[in-house]
């Protein structure tokens, strides 16, 4: 038995029973029994009633640690901190095996019962809560708008899907009675959680319910009417075992209580009490699917009352007292079900088949919101009440044959049903599938089944899936850290997604890597791999509507990492990004650079270019990217002794420095983009002002607006703490379009040469120009200053400024270091930091030695570079004509000119007005491609 395991046993052991919510008295003897059980690991002066008060008033954290623990009656977090260690105490090598072999179950089950962070839950039951209230709306006919009461969670890989799905029950860490008073969104929401992951998947957590999931998960041969008998039998038996479970509780004691019980019990992952419940629900299921095959006859009453409850014994008890008795349903309206005005409904009037069971769901679902009257009636009645969450649901969305019908399909048409047989009363039940595919929420019924049931057909509405589950929850805070720091391991990790810092106990760095290139990478052999490690460091700007564009982004939220940010009211179209996951960044660097992969992936990317699915811009900036941040990666690995992590001095795991996040000289990094001889040209004075400066860009995030709005008002932080902010997680940025003056910002960090402390005094730019003309842009340099108000970077540190001319074909590289003044009117602060201004023009390797390191990299950067300077289309003619109905956009001729519009083009016409001749020099890029 693992120590840990041993010492949570005899704490449990020795702890007394206590009824109610624990109060601050229990705590401090839990800690104080922790303390004692722990084998001499903890300081044994906090074994005392003297030293446990001051200590838990001192540390407000402790104190909801010791909550989570005693709900969890697992201690380990609570030995292993700092504070409570013993004086001087070492591990010794049995101890340390001991912490490594706990095992993988018991380690994330650790993570899912630790304070929830951040506001997605209360976002989502907000969501639920606006859905509920459109359940409500029909259309003028008297139709009503939305199809059935179930919508989906859409989200990739380890953004919190599961945990979110759990958490809308009430806190297991905050007293039940706070909850409904305190809460930003009170949750008095009883939820039902069942994981349908493939039985071969045992290594997912949560684990695979067996029992909901062999329900669900059709067999091949499965008939679509047998599957829709199941699928009426699976809900009722739900209505039915969790009427049973809780009306007893609700009868004896308040709502607070009874939702309390539920959680301890059939919402603790793993609990016994969660087992039974199953079982119960399985053979409640067994019982429908044989009354469903018996057919037998159907009672008919007022429908005042349910009758009584149906019992194990199914053989002639009571089979259904409803109003509703044997009826054709169509998509969720029960063939009587009228209209408002009366009359039968169109979908009533194309009803051509029943679904077997129908009425026994129906009953059960009224059964239990009788039964559960104190949860659905009162105040607050569009808030939800009921939720059933069937998360890792893709599966359903699978065609089944011999029919190839969906599964959803006909699972949505059940619930469809019994929401709709409740309009009237409207009870917040809500059925939500999670998944990472996006497949999931594509319910409406296929044409060859049930093709009066087409959504579209009908104007039914179904509700967009949510995406919206936090990131950084996670990070460290700002003062947190040294900003001498930032490239350990530890705190890296805890920047996107909360999956990494989960993770963290189970694996060692390299390991961790190794996960994310897993999850990045996708299924082996996936074609989409070169266009997503691309996307996720280099902020590519997939195009909307090129035919493989929504293929890719399904591919990437379902398989690759990349996150939906929303998705349109009629689902049509998902918005989806890689936002800034600086880990995720060094596992794609480590793909990228792998073997002969750049080469590769650099055609790969050109590929894509080309056929239009990637937009490169209008003035460089893809290329610039690329430029700026695989000349870093090159300088990491300049030496083949090259390490994803270097070891920490102190010899802790976690401290390890990530190489792409390392810091790296600015002195070193701009020798190695411009060449040995570069701080020869610019002279002793500015190597010895940036001998000090160190960048550590691991990816590009974009902008949206300026730099510095003034509307915003409190809401700009300040140049100095947006510039850190940047440095923690490693970022560089690249700027919105209509950024006066500069395209990038790279940030910079003085390490020594600052006498200041404070690591806001210690930060200064990069800033970046980016040009793809064909004339030079070099007095354009002169303008870039960073005291323009939509920049506002004030600082007295020394800054670098660069223009780029890369449309050019003569290279050219300047450099001047000096104090001057902007030449733009606008700029009225008279700068006092010295600036390194770096001229360079054309993409070779005379301007930038370090494109020598790959064969491929010169040439990919200068054909991005001519696909930007060739229009998109190549009939001229076609883009003459195109180009009429932009008028306006440009105060150039082909915008203005209407008259010449009229004038006939032909190939032979010079005098013709022509946007440019680019056939040939089309031509020659393919050729070169």
């Amino acid at each position: 038995m693992p120590a840990h395991e041993a010492m949570d046993n005899l704490v449990n052991k020795h702890m007394p029973g206590i009824t109610g919510e624990p109060n601050i008295y229990n705590y401090m003897f839990l800690l104080q029994i922790i303390v004692r059980f722990a084998n001499g690991t903890m300081d044994p002066k906090y074994d005392s009633s003297q030293a446990t008060p001051a200590l838990l008033g001192s540390q407000p954290a402790l104190l909801t640690m010791l909550r989570v623990a005693w709900n969890s009656k697992s201690y380990r977090d609570i030995r292993n901190l700092e504070i409570l260690q013993a004086p001087n105490r070492i591990l010794t090598a049995e101890e340390g095996k001991l912490e490594r072999i706990e095992s993988r179950t018991d380690l994330l089950h650790r993570a899912f019962v630790s304070p929830y962070r951040g506001k997605a839950v209360d976002a989502f039951c907000e969501y639920l809560e606006q859905n509920n209230k459109k359940f409500d709306l029909y259309e003028p006919d008297g139709t009503p708008q939305y199809y059935g009461k179930f919508c989906s969670i859409v989200q990739s890989s380890g953004t919190g899907k599961s945990r979110l799905l759990l958490e809308v029950r009430p806190s297991s860490y905050l007293p039940y009675d706070l909850w409904f008073t305190l809460s930003s969104f009170p949750r008095g929401v009883l939820v039902l959680y069942m994981n349908l992951r493939p039985p071969d998947d045992d290594t997912g957590f949560p684990a695979r319910d067996d029992v909901p999931a062999t329900i669900l998960m059709s067999e091949p041969e499965t008939e679509a009417v047998d599957y829709s008998a199941r699928c009426c039998a699976f809900f009722a038996a739900i209505f039915m075992t969790v009427s049973e479970h809780l009306s007893t509780n609700l009868a004896s004691g308040s709502l607070e209580d009874a939702l309390q019980r539920w959680n301890d019990s059939i919402c603790k992952l793993g609990s016994e009490d969660r087992k039974q419940f199953f079982l119960r629900l399985k053979a409640r299921y067994e019982m429908y699917r044989k009354l469903i095959k018996s057919d037998e006859p159907v009672t008919e009453t007022s429908g005042e009352s349910c009758g009584s409850p149906i019992s194990g014994e199914y053989s002639t008890r009571i089979i259904c007292t409803t109003h509703v008795s044997r009826t054709y349903v169509l998509g969720g309206q029960v063939e009587q079900a009228m209209r408002r005005d009366g009359q039968p409904t169109k979908q009533q009037q194309q009803a051509t088949r029943r679904m077997p069971g129908h009425q026994y769901m129906i009953h059960a679902y009224r059964k239990m919101t009788k039964a559960l009257g104190k949860l659905f009636i009162g105040r607050d009645s569009h808030k939800p009440k009921f939720v059933i969450a069937l998360d890792e649901a893709h599966e359903i969305s699978a065609t089944s044959k011999p029919e190839s019908y969906c599964l959803s399909t006909i699972l949505c048409r059940a619930i469809s049903i019994y929401s709709g047989a409740d309009r009237d009363a409207n009870h917040a039940v809500w059925v939500v599938f999670a998944s990472t595919n996006s497949r999931v929420a594509d319910f409406a019924a296929l044409r060859p089944y049930y093709d009066s049931a087409r959504l579209s057909s009908d104007g039914r509405l179904l509700y967009p899936p949510y995406s919206q589950l936090g990131w950084d929850q996670c990070a460290d805070p700002l003062e947190g850290i040294s900003a001498t720091e930032v490239a350990r391991a530890g705190h890296i990790i805890g920047y996107g997604r909360a999956l990494w810092k989960s993770l963290q106990e189970l694996y060692d760095v390299v390991q961790m890597k190794l996960v994310a290139t897993t999850k990045l990478s996708g299924p082996p052999g996936n074609e989409d791999l070169p266009l997503v490690t691309w996307s996720q460091r280099f902020c590519l700007n997939i195009t909307m509507g090129h035919h493989g564009t929504m293929k890719f982004i399904q591919s990437a939220v379902a398989s690759h990492l990349r996150v939906c940010v929303r998705t349109t009211q009629d689902r049509a179209w998902s918005f989806t990004t890689y936002p800034s996951e600086p880990f995720v960044s060094c596992a794609a660097a480590s793909i990228l650079h792998r073997q002969n992969n750049l080469d590769i992936y650099l055609e790969a990317l050109e590929d894509k270019i080309l056929s239009g699915m990637v937009d490169v811009g209008k003035s460089g900036e893809l290329a610039s990217r690329l430029l700026w941040l695989l000349a870093k990666d090159l300088y990491v690995r300049r030496t083949p002794s090259h390490r994803f992590a270097i070891p920490a001095a102190d010899g802790q795991e976690w401290n390890s420095e990530l190489a792409d996040c390392q810091m790296i000289s600015v002195v070193d990094y701009l020798r190695f983009v411009f060449g040995e001889d570069f701080w020869d040209r610019a002279g002793w004075e500015a190597k010895e002002a940036f001998k000090d400066a160190f960048v550590n860009f691991s990816h590009w995030v974009s902008m949206d607006q300026d730099i510095s709005v003034p509307k915003n008002g409190d809401n700009w932080s300040g140049a100095d703490e947006w510039t850190l902010r940047h440095w923690h997680r490693t970022s560089a940025v690249q700027c919105c379009h209509g950024q006066p003056l500069v395209d990038k910002m790279i940030p910079i960090y003085f390490k020594e040469t600052v006498r200041s402390r404070e690591d806001h005094s210690r930060v200064s730019q990069i800033f970046i120009s980016d040009k793809a003309r064909i004339s030079a842009s070099k007095k354009n340099l002169n303008n870039i200053t960073r005291h323009d108000e939509s920049i506002d970077c004030h600082s007295s540190l020394p800054w670098v400024a660069i223009l780029v001319d890369l449309g050019l074909q003569k290279s050219a590289v300047e450099v001047d270091f000096s104090v001057r003044k902007s030449s733009r009117p606008t700029c009225q602060y008279a700068p006092d930091s010295p600036c390194l201004h770096i001229y360079a023009a054309a993409i070779n390797q005379d301007t930038f030695p370090f494109l020598s390191w790959s064969e491929r990299l010169p040439l990919t950067l200068r054909n991005i570079i001519g696909h930007e300077q060739i229009p998109p289309n190549d009939g001229q003619l076609t883009q003459f004509v195109q180009e009429q109905v932009r008028c306006g956009s440009t105060s150039m001729g082909c915008h203005m000119n209407w008259k010449a519009w009229t004038k006939t083009c032909s190939s032979e016409d010079s005098s013709s007005p022509r946007v440019g001749d680019n056939s040939n020099a089309r031509r020659k890029r393919r050729r070169a491609l």
